[in-house]
């Protein structure tokens, strides 16, 4: 089908050159992988919350994150329009952009299709807080999470057949721990913000 009106498009309409690899094969994750890590999400379709596009991955939905730069390199991107999540919201996660997506896609007040900014969209990958689970959240992306919050579910759901698209696999994604939920320690309140680093010499149990 035609990609008019996506992130898909040609330039100068959209960045299909970047995110498509030029048309090249057999590298199919150029579509999550790449601008999750490489050049930032553009808030276009299909990179909106799933909510609103009626199991049409490719139509609007809930419009997300924009830290879109068309400069593939690794590198650490930052929409400074989005507001900080206070850390003694209930709200606040250290799963940064994908507890975002979560409450995006699931809880009440951000279950339409609004422009709306939604707790944890200050997270990594967009910017990187102190007590985001970086290495988690990015295992959970490259496991697919990201392609599901924008409506390309787990194939384990069957549209019409399936109760909720939050299935067995996408739930497997959704619970993963590394066992490394918190810092062994705690932030200071001031800069540089984090404590003196442990011994590297010493053994601690």
């Amino acid at each position: 089908g035609s990609n008019s009106g996506t992130a898909f498009a040609p330039s100068p309409a959209g960045f299909g050159e970047y995110l498509l690899n030029s048309g090249q094969s057999g590298m199919p994750r150029s579509v999550d992988i790449k601008p999750i890590f490489h050049t930032g999400v553009p808030n276009l379709i299909p990179y909106q919350l799933a909510t609103g596009k009626g199991g049409n991955p490719l139509a609007a939905g809930k419009p997300f994150i924009n830290n879109f730069l068309p400069v593939i390199g690794d590198m650490l991107r930052l929409n400074m329009a989005v507001p900080a999540t206070p850390r003694n919201s209930p709200d606040f996660s250290n799963e940064g952009l994908l507890a975002a997506a979560v409450l995006g896609l699931s809880d009440p007040r951000y279950t339409n299709t609004s422009l709306q900014f939604i707790p944890n969209m200050d997270g990594f990958p967009n910017g990187r807080r102190l007590e985001d689970e970086v290495v988690k959240i990015e295992l959970q992306a490259v496991g697919g999470a990201v392609l599901a919050a924008i409506g390309l579910w787990y194939d384990d759901y069957v549209p019409g057949t399936t109760a909720s698209p939050v299935t067995p696999q996408l739930r497997g994604v959704l619970n993963f721990t590394a066992g490394v939920e918190k810092n062994d320690t705690t932030f200071r309140a001031a800069f540089p913000y984090v404590q003196t680093p442990w011994q590297g010499t010493r053994i601690r149990r």
